[in-house]
Order: structure tokens, then C-alpha cells, then sequence
């Protein structure tokens, strides 16, 4: 008989409420608490999703004889006390990116996750567990468009609630926010390491702290010849975009979002393969959620009954933590 696993979750906003609602109807998942600093929004998710517990106060839930998972989806300065609590009562985790909001706690992270191999721990990376990327890093590795690769990823937001934004830019930046997903690409993709990185940054938004700063870019060069480019901004003016082009001297890889689809958006993504000197294209389609967050867990549960490893390991997300902790360097002597 299948073990039936009691989820605590963290943090009832955005990204918690993705992680239930992907979750919530699983046989092998029980929601026994849902914890956030406003009671009365754990409430509501209680109502939503079925939860055994709502309440606002983490530690409790954690310590709670129901939870065998946390999902930790608080702000990233809170997610080293979280863990602690995790690691002291022999819970498993799930923690969302990126692991903390300074270097010296990502380090710390990384130092208690390695002291308690008995406690499973899975960053939330959720493109490593996304069909599209898994496909599109399986066919550049095998050769298909050649190497060195040329990376080009954007992500850019045209904000709609800034106050959300700005409080997020409070914890961390665009830079690291999402660059911790795609500095891990052009790793996973390429097999190569990053070796130097170049950055640049501004502050177009009126009302920023000082020091702080909503629009960055971050060049790379990888250990095997590879060069990439990440552009992060979230701006009241900037046009919302997505980019992530691999090109090498056999051909291309572009991965197109669901609302770049001419038709058919309901199918998920979409990868364009173009082959050279073939001068041909080749459209794959990818049928599939863009946040598979159900996928994680499932991975996560693997970790705790088959001691599969972290995907992407620590050591791998430090590495690209260093990295863009280098770039905020950079940016943050500049502002």
C-alpha cells in the first residue's frame, strides 16, 4: 500500500496556491496545514483546498505529527529559518527559489541541507522538471545543433500590481529571482560550467530604496566555449518578454511559451528545432502545464522512498548562486 504523505505548506500567496492546486486531489496527499502570517488567508486556503489545519504560526505546523512534507513558499529571507525547523523535526522539504536573500544564508542552506542527509531536500528548480526544457537540454546534449552554444534568455515583466513587485525587490532581485532558473540552464543544457560573468543593471522606477534596482543584465561564459546572455527586468514601462534561444553551428532551439502558439494555446509549449545547413524547421509540441509543481513533489516523494538525487543537486544551485551573487556584486558598485 502507497504511503500517504501529510503537506504542510508556508506561505499561502501566489506560488502556494499553484502548489496545492496541483497537489490538493492526489491519492497519495493529504494537506494537514496551511500556514501564513494572515490567518485569515490560511483560512480561506483551508476551505480550498481541504486542509485538515490552517493557522499562523510556522512552526507548529512544521512541528505538527500530520506533516511528513513542507513546502516552503514564504519571502526568500525566512527560508533558512524554515529549513531549520524542518532539519530539528526530521521533515522533508520543499523550498522554493531561490534558497535565501543573501549569500551568507544560501551558504548556510547549503551547510544544514548537507548535515541532515536524513531529511530530503528539493529546491524549487521547476524547470528541471518541466517537459520542455527536459526535452530541449536531452536533444542539445546529443548533438543536435552543435557546439559552442549561444544562450539567449530574457524574462522580463510589465508589471501590473508594482506594490507586489517592489516588496519582492525589498528580499531580492530580478537578476536572482529567476536567474537562479536560468543560470541552472545554461549549465544543464551545455554540461559546461559558468567561469565569468559580466553585469549591469538600473533603477527606473522612482520609488526604489536606495541600493536597489528592477532591471539587470548578465552576461556568461562557460567552461566549454559556451556564451549566454540572461535580461531580468520588472518595470512599469517595460514590454513583458520571453526568450530562450540556443543556437549552435548545426542549428537552433527555440522554446516558445503557450501565448506565442499561433493556435492551439490550451496544448502548453512549444520547441523549434531549426536544422542547418538543412535549412529546415522542425516544430515539436510539448502537451503539457507550464507550472508542473505536481511533478516536483512527485520527485521529491522519489527522493524519500528511492533516495534518488536532488534535482538540480546543491551543489549545483550553489554554483549558480555564487554567480549571480557576482553579477549583484557588480550591478549593486554601479548603482
Amino acid at each position: 500500500m502507497n504511503k500517504i504523505y501529510g503537506i504542510t505548506l508556508i506561505g499561502c500567496g501566489k506560488m502556494g496556491h499553484t502548489h496545492l492546486s496541483r497537489i490538493c486531489e492526489r491519492d497519495n496527499i493529504r494537506i494537514n496545514c496551511v500556514c501564513d502570517r494572515n490567518i485569515e488567508r490560511a483560512e480561506h486556503y483551508k476551505k480550498v483546498f481541504g486542509a485538515a489545519k490552517a493557522s499562523d504560526n510556522a512552526e507548529e505546523c512544521i512541528k505538527d505529527p500530520g506533516t511528513d512534507i513542507v513546502i516552503i513558499a514564504t519571502y526568500p529571507s525566512t527560508h533558512i529559518e524554515m529549513l531549520k525547523i524542518c532539519l530539528e523535526n526530521g521533515k522533508h522539504a520543499l523550498c522554493e527559489k531561490p534558497i535565501a536573500d543573501t549569500l551568507e544564508k544560501g551558504e548556510e542552506f547549503y551547510r544544514l541541507v548537507k548535515s541532515h542527509p536524513e531529511c530530503k531536500v528539493l529546491v524549487g528548480n521547476l524547470l528541471r522538471h518541466c517537459s520542455a526544457y527536459q526535452k530541449a537540454a536531452e536533444m542539445i546534449q546529443s548533438g543536435v545543433i552543435g557546439k559552442p552554444v549561444v544562450i539567449r534568455l530574457v524574462h522580463n515583466h510589465h508589471t501590473m500590481d508594482w506594490a507586489r513587485y517592489k516588496n519582492l525587490i525589498e528580499e531580492t532581485s530580478p537578476l536572482i529571482d529567476c536567474g537562479v532558473h536560468y543560470t541552472d540552464i545554461c549549465q544543464w543544457f551545455t554540461g559546461e560550467k559558468i567561469e565569468h560573468v559580466s553585469a549591469i543593471g538600473a533603477c527606473t522606477e522612482p520609488d526604489l530604496p536606495k541600493g536597489k534596482y528592477n532591471y539587470s543584465m548578465m552576461t556568461m561564459r562557460l567552461s566549454g566555449g559556451s556564451v549566454a546572455y540572461y535580461e531580468a527586468g520588472w518595470s512599469n514601462t517595460l514590454t513583458a518578454a520571453s526568450t530562450r534561444e540556443f543556437a549552435g553551428p548545426k542549428g537552433s532551439i527555440r522554446i516558445m511559451d503557450p501565448n506565442e502558439r499561433p493556435s492551439h494555446q490550451e496544448e502548453g509549449e512549444l520547441i523549434e528545432l531549426y536544422r542547418y545547413p538543412e535549412r529546415k524547421y522542425e516544430i515539436i509540441n510539448i502537451n503539457e502545464d507550464a507550472r508542473p509543481t505536481d511533478k516536483q513533489i512527485e520527485y521529491l516523494i522519489k527522493m524519500i522512498e528511492e533516495d534518488a538525487p536532488a534535482v538540480p543537486s546543491m551543489e549545483e544551485i550553489m554554483e549558480c548562486f555564487h554567480a549571480l551573487f557576482e553579477g549583484d556584486r557588480q550591478i549593486k558598485e554601479m548603482l
